[in-house]
């Protein structure tokens, strides 16, 4: 295994995912393989088909998998094309799904992706780099407005306001392009060297890595149809790292365990939803303190899991 990515929770992804023997499963975002290698190890006689919009991550998965290339179907797409992507594949129906969902480790580290703001590099955070669309164009082409929506919606952050108009001020007198030029610009409002401004530029990279990625739809769309996918008995596991993804997880989960949507005055059920899921984790699962101390990007995971009815 390369120093690509180091897999957050694998061993418990494994035994949650309980693996079968015969069982069809998906790595929605493979990376480099690392959970998908777990799983192989455990149990060799699945079939494993691996997602990932980035073909960096999915030709450095091919060389990790090498030793099970009649297991693995590796897929260059993101995990909302899940569903069309398998019935192309003739799969109908599987025994698992993973997401572990963010930007990996490999892509933060490589300063030319633009994900970072400490090092200098072209605005650019698409996780696909076949996607014309750029954190350059959002800087540069979004309304205030826009702008504050993203920061605030996106990164939670309290200061939107003030930073999209300091990035219009800026933008007025040149285009914004570099990493580190947008970062200067935060700390015009936000200040340097302090632990709360270091904050602050991190939720604003997030925001705009989450716009151009539209991760958030993303989630959405591909939570639903990979719970659809799903056989009796199996099961969804979902990593996420910030209070956005978490929620929409959760709340997916809850919709899906609760069936009807009628109003709870009314006594006779109209819309015939049943539960699809029973939620394995009742709350969230995250890493041991033996894990954090050797992979420190593992602190922030958040586990769920949920069960086919």
């Amino acid at each position: 295994m390369s120093t690509y990515h180091t897999p957050v929770l694998a061993q418990t992804c494994t035994e949650y995912m309980q693996l079968q023997p015969g069982g069809v499963y998906v790595d929605a975002t493979v990376g480099a393989a690392g959970h998908s290698l777990t799983f192989l190890q455990a149990c060799p006689q699945i079939a494993l088909y691996c997602f990932d919009r980035d073909a960096e991550a999915i030709a450095e998965a091919k060389s990790n998998l090498q030793d099970y290339e009649e297991q693995i179907h590796l897929i260059h797409s993101p995990f909302s094309g899940m569903r069309t992507q398998l019935a192309l594949n003739k799969v109908a129906s599987v025994d698992g799904v993973l997401f572990d969902l963010g930007v990996s480790s490999h892509q933060l580290d490589e300063a030319a992706r633009g994900f970072s703001f400490d090092r200098d590099a072209r605005l650019d955070m698409r996780m696909d780099d076949s996607q014309a669309y750029c954190a350059e164009d959002v800087v540069n082409d979004a309304s205030e407005y826009e702008l504050k929506r993203i920061f605030k919606e996106y990164g939670e952050e309290q200061q939107a306001g003030r930073i999209a108009k300091a990035i219009l001020r800026a933008r007025n007198d040149e285009p914004i392009r570099r990493t580190l030029q947008l970062a200067k610009i935060i700390e015009s409002v936000a200040g340097s060297g302090t632990r709360e401004s270091l904050k602050t530029k991190l939720r604003v990279f997030q925001a705009l890595r989450i716009e151009v990625n539209k991760e958030l739809e993303e989630l959405e769309t591909a939570l639903n149809d990979a719970i659809m996918l799903l056989k009796p008995g199996g099961r969804v596991l979902v990593m996420s790292y910030h209070s956005l993804e978490d929620r929409i997880v959760k709340n997916r989960y809850k919709e899906a365990e609760r069936g009807c949507v009628c109003p709870p005055r009314q006594m006779v059920c109209n819309c015939g939803l049943k539960p699809r899921v029973k939620v394995i984790t009742k709350r969230p699962v995250g890493a041991s303190e033996e894990e954090i101390a050797a992979n420190p990007r593992s602190r922030g995971a958040k586990l769920r899991v949920a069960e086919k009815l």
